[in-house]
């Protein structure tokens, strides 16, 4: 398995709040392709900034997490099966 997340290997330049690598306040999301290529996993763990209340993840991060680690599964099982 390779060092580098998938956001980090195809969109080394992304800004996006959930999973861009160079959104210095952002998530940073790293989805990454399990060995034989089935599954892409990710690990996060929440900081106390984003809490709606003590030990509650807020919503709206809950949300952005799921929509950048789905979105990349996807794209990567896409990407496997048409060979891109």
């Amino acid at each position: 398995m390779s060092d580098l997340s998938l956001q980090e290997e195809y969109s080394p330049q992304g800004a996006c709040f959930g999973c861009g690598p160079l959104n210095e306040k952002g998530l940073h999301v790293r989805s990454f392709p399990s060995a034989d290529g089935e599954r892409v996993v990710s690990e996060w763990t929440p900081a106390e900034q984003y809490e709606a209340f003590p030990g509650v993840l807020n919503g709206g991060i809950v949300g952005a997490l799921l929509d950048c680690h789905s979105n990349w599964a996807a794209s990567y099982n896409f990407m496997r099966r048409t060979g891109a």
